[in-house]
């Protein structure tokens, strides 16, 4: 048939059209990344890790609120490794999950914003981020379709380039190289169900100038926080069954609520919290003081408007009981040896005598690297991954370091802990009290050399 018609348009005379060419400005992904990632940074806070990229002049960074929010401090590390901190909040948008940054001596080149309001289901983009911590992973997709979610009454993009954790903050590209969105959340259970900020959203906040240091920002939930501190009289009649049973509930709650609140699932994240504290009211006998203390928070929440601010009040409610109970319990029980205390040990200076400067760098550096990317997995639920992870960063130092013998032993002895509990979770935090007691002693040997 194409014969046929060939044929018939040359009898008649007639030309066919020259065949479409390409768009000059189309990158592909690998030029898009060639490009970009100079200006893509990781941010890293005590709980996890984000993305973020440079937006403007100035050292200014944007990523997603939820990267940052509750942190005291961040990292900033650039593609080429270098590491800055002394961070700034411009400006932010809770509902956009939306926090614009600056680091005043991060000299990155802004990437180009694009026009979010021409995105169209079945265009081509490309994603760029740190998933899991894996440095500048690219992923390529389609924007699937342009959508309002319910639960936040918010547009956003639809796409089908793959997220996970650790991407959170990173730029989405159209085929011109210009960022079209931030990636900022995935529904669980769904296939391809990723979502991006319109870039749109985030122009008008270039505008501001003033910053404040990240560990004074009150603008939202987390820094200004209203933690209750209780008196010991709260846990009268209330023995250590039920006060185990209680926080038993509490950290069942934060592991299953506090994945779902980093991944924009806020209001989930909330009836999850205010569920578990219904449930300890009715299961739990004795311990009114508890009880009362989680019921407040249940109704602090109710007098507030917004999904974020009730996880928060929630939260503080979990986070008042469990420092009490953990503060009682110290005082009333001596302290075990290192070996059988899953808590952070206190190391001696002498534990790092015969450890050079690039030993201990190298020892900082894998530890962190593990925690960096066992952390996310360990709170969504992966909690032996996490495990594996940490323990594997136990083998690296060894082979790595040949010096450095009674700081390789405390790891060693840390590791031998975990191997002797049966949890996924005991076995992790076991490690991960190894780690944070060298990463501490490391930190006061640095802070005692001028």
């Amino acid at each position: 048939m194409t014969k046929i018609l060939l044929a018939a348009v040359i009898a008649a005379g007639l030309s066919l059209p020259p065949p479409p060419v390409a768009a000059a400005n189309v990158l592909s992904p690998a030029q898009i990344a060639e490009i970009a990632i100079p200006s893509i940074v990781q941010i890293k806070v005590a709980n996890g890790v984000g993305t973020g990229f440079a937006v403007a002049d100035g050292g200014r960074i944007v990523t997603n609120a939820h990267v940052v929010r509750g942190a005291k401090e961040a990292t900033i590390v650039t593609a080429d490794g270098t590491s800055r901190g002394k961070v700034e909040v411009l400006a932010y948008d809770a509902s956009h999950d939306l926090a614009l940054l600056r680091v005043a001596d991060l000299a990155l080149k802004p990437l180009p914003l694009g026009q979010s309001a021409a995105a169209k289901p079945g265009q081509h983009v490309v994603a760029i981020g740190h998933p899991l911590g894996f440095g500048n992973t690219v992923s390529d997709g389609l924007v699937s379709a342009i959508r309002t979610l319910e639960q936040r009454k918010q547009v956003y993009l639809q796409i089908s380039a793959p997220i996970s954790p650790g991407s959170s903050g990173g730029p989405l590209f159209n085929d011109a190289g210009e960022v079209i969105g931030i990636s900022t959340l995935v529904v669980n259970g769904g296939q391809n169900l990723n979502f991006a900020v319109p870039i749109d959203v985030l122009k008008p906040l270039l505008a501001n100038e003033q910053g404040v240091a990240l560990a004074e920002f009150v603008g939202w939930g987390a820094s200004g926080r209203e933690v209750p501190k209780h008196a010991d009289s709260l846990l009268d009649d209330c023995a250590e069954p039920e006060q185990k049973a209680v926080l038993n509930l509490i950290d069942r709650a934060i592991r299953t609520g506090a994945p779902l609140y980093n991944k924009g699932n806020i209001e989930a994240c909330y009836r999850i919290y205010a569920a578990a504290a219904l449930d300890a009211d009715k299961r739990i006998k004795a311990c009114p003081g508890p009880k009362r203390a989680l019921l407040d928070g249940v109704g602090k929440a109710d007098q507030l408007e917004d999904w974020d601010g009730k996880a928060w009040a929630m939260r503080d409610a979990f986070d008042g009981l469990i420092e009490l109970i953990q503060r009682r319990n110290a005082a009333a029980t001596p302290a075990k040896p290192a070996a059988t205390d899953p808590r952070q040990p206190r190391h001696a200076l002498s534990l790092l005598d015969d450890c050079s400067d690039d030993d201990l760098a190298t020892i900082k550096d894998e530890i962190e690297s593990a925690i960096d990317i066992g952390s996310p997995l360990y709170n969504d639920g992966s909690i032996e991954a996490c495990y594996r992870i940490y323990e594997g960063a136990v083998d690296g130092i060894d082979r790595k370091v040949s010096a450095c013998s009674a700081t390789r032993a405390a790891l060693r002895e840390g590791s031998r802990n975990a191997e002797q509990r049966k949890p996924w979770d005991q076995k992790a935090w076991a490690l991960r009290w190894a780690f944070d007691g060298v990463l501490e002693v490391i930190e006061r040997r640095n802070a005692a050399t001028p």
